[in-house]
């Protein structure tokens, strides 16, 4: 009875371990099948950063008259500065610090047509012209641009608005829903209290 009780939890011992191992050796096969999990990575967005930019002729009292190529947002000065007056070039006569437009001539004075010819009136475009040129006096009274529905052709017949300028100041109306005020036009870039008193008569709201 002993012997038989013995060779029993044996029996029993032996047939846990064929358990045991069996149900080992199916988890770790059910593991080797399964797919590894693939982990995507989202690549980060890229940006993209175009810079306008824009074409002015420079000519006058310069070493290096050209046209030369100048990020938007420039002013006369860098446009002067890459031409490299000369020693008689009056920048005075000049408003350095006035912002560019697309298609601008900067005219560059000398400062000895001046001194050498006194009586001889300077012209009023001296410092710099715009393209298209300015409408005459006679022309210009008969403008009354609406601000809010004016298109970029029609924005650049006021005086000193070129291309670049009439595409900002619809790009501005856009943004803000239309213009409320005329005094609005100062928060255009490009436009002072100068050019604004120049286009004031010619338009409205």
């Amino acid at each position: 009875m002993v012997l038989w009780e013995h060779a029993f939890e044996r029996y029993l011992a032996l047939a846990s371990l064929v358990v045991i191992a069996v149900s080992f050796a199916i988890l770790a096969g059910k593991r080797l099948t399964e797919p590894a999990a693939l982990i995507l990575e989202t690549p980060p967005e890229k940006q993209v950063n175009e810079q306008l930019s824009l074409k002015v002729h420079v000519k006058g009292a310069v070493q290096k008259p050209a046209v030369y190529n100048l990020p938007f947002g420039s002013r006369v000065v860098d446009a002067v500065k890459l031409a490299q007056p000369r020693k008689d070039a009056d920048l005075n006569a000049l408003n350095l610090a006035d912002f560019l437009e697309d298609g601008q001539e900067v005219i560059v004075p000398s400062k000895n047509l001046v001194t050498n010819s006194p009586s001889l009136p300077l012209p009023l475009s001296i410092s710099f012209q715009h393209s298209p040129k300015a409408k005459s006096k006679a022309e210009l009274p008969k403008l009354n641009i609406n601000l809010n529905t004016a298109t970029e052709a029609e924005l650049m017949q006021l005086p000193g608005i070129g291309q670049s300028l009439a595409r900002r100041i619809i790009e501005y109306r856009r943004k803000i829903g239309g213009f409320k005020s005329i005094e609005q036009l100062l928060e255009v870039k490009g436009i002072g209290d100068k050019k604004l008193e120049r286009i004031r008569p010619y338009v409205r709201l």
